[in-house]
């Protein structure tokens, strides 16, 4: 595949749905058209695992349906899916070029921001396929990202967590409104219970939001469904992909089955390898990972493993290494190419969450690796703290040089 570099920084001169209305209307795309019988999904953690299993009960109806998400983990064709493939090379050249001759015409090039230019490349292709149903994982918050220009009727919240505070504001209640805002007056908003609790602070300022914009709102227990997915809190994520898919179309018992059944979404606690056993995932906010842990350990059962840690330098890696040391005896500490923090820094924070740990420092993620496989020998290794981490890890594993990824 073709290396992709997205030619606008990300997040261009401010907010700016405007501009980006402005590009669709040149290329001819009616994004509001998408929000009859599309899906956006908003949260902090999940968004990614609810929009996968939704595209994939949809798809089980016979209809073409197009996913878009982000980020990715190799390759930046990952972000646009119809069906079960990919966006092709050709295709993805196709369509960058007609938004980029867009932006251009618009004399928006100083502007424009680099996810709205791919949010753009979605929408125009999935236009140019006739998508019956397109679902949409937002980027950031909901008020300001370009999935709010779709005008779904119906949305879905998944978990919330402290990301972007600067942007989003400082708190989960701050957060949950700027995540809700992407829902026009009107639609139908679904609410994992994770992240809007009973009598919760959360869940009354989203039903008071809703009420004032006519928004109704459905609260979804997590289900027990057998899934590909492993994790728990798969089960909240499958519950809001299904009642999405549901509210969008008629579903028999047999394709909400196969649907969950055929469901791809590398990178959350994805097995590379059985024996010894290697787990990656990319949780890289605290409850996230804290989440994916409980997950992993009831992979691994009573056996000891080892833990191979890096935080991006932009996350809050105290919080990140305080979930994750204590579970493990050995840890190896080190450095995505993308973004990591120092492997002294994470060996430090390991240190003091979990002072009885045997730490190694690793200057790379090969390294790391090498070390984590000698040390677990028939043992469980578990990669996690961030998502370059989990990604630069699993192209190692694929004999890929990491620093030939580009990341956006």
């Amino acid at each position: 595949m073709k290396i992709w570099r997205v030619p606008y920084p990300k997040f261009g001169d401010g907010p700016g749905l405007g501009r980006c209305a402005a590009v669709a209307h040149r290329l001819g795309v009616d994004l509001a058209g998408f929000g009859a019988r599309g899906a956006v999904i908003v949260g902090s953690n999940g968004k990614g695992s609810t929009a996968a299993m939704c595209a994939a009960v949809l798809q089980q109806t016979g209809a073409s349906v197009g996913l878009f998400t982000s980020p990715h983990l190799l390759t930046l064709n990952e972000r646009f899916r119809v069906g079960d493939n990919d966006i092709s090379d050709a295709d993805l050249a196709y369509h960058w070029e007609r938004v980029r001759a867009a932006i251009a015409a618009a004399k928006l090039d100083d502007a424009v921001a680099g996810f709205e230019f791919l949010f753009l490349i979605a929408a125009d292709w999935f236009a140019a396929r006739g998508c019956t149903h397109t679902v949409w994982e937002a980027g950031i918050g909901g008020r300001l990202d370009p999935v709010k220009l779709i005008e779904a009727r119906q949305l879905a919240l998944t978990a919330l967590d402290f990301e972007h505070t600067a942007l989003l504001g400082e708190t989960l209640e701050a957060i949950a409104l700027e995540k809700v805002a992407a829902a026009p007056d009107g639609a139908q908003l679904f609410v994992s219970e994770v992240a809007a609790p009973v009598k919760s602070r959360v869940r009354a300022v989203i039903e008071d939001y809703c009420a004032k914009h006519a928004v109704r709102t459905v609260i979804v227990d997590p289900i027990d469904h057998d899934l590909p997915l492993r994790g728990a809190h798969q089960q909240s994520n499958a519950a809001l992909a299904l009642a999405l898919s549901q509210s969008l179309t008629t579903l028999s018992v047999e394709q909400i089955r196969q649907g969950f059944a055929a469901t791809r979404w590398p990178g959350r606690l994805e097995v590379l390898n059985d024996d010894p056993l290697v787990v990656i995932d990319v949780g890289h906010t605290p409850d996230g990972v804290a989440q994916a842990l409980r997950g992993f350990e009831r992979m691994r059962g009573d056996r000891a493993g080892v833990l191979v840690c890096g935080v991006s330098a932009d996350k809050d890696a105290d919080a990140i290494i305080t979930q994750l040391a204590p579970a493990f005896g050995q840890i190896v500490c080190t450095a995505a190419v993308h973004k990591g923090a120092s492997p002294a820094v994470i060996a430090s924070l390991a240190q003091k969450a979990n002072p009885q740990a045997e730490i190694t420092l690793a200057e790379s993620v090969a390294e790391a690796r090498r070390v984590a496989l000698a040390k677990a020998l028939s043992g469980p290794a578990y990669v996690a703290g961030g998502l370059f981490l989990a990604a630069e890890f699993k192209a190692v594993h694929l004999g890929r040089d990491p620093a030939s990824l580009v990341f956006f």
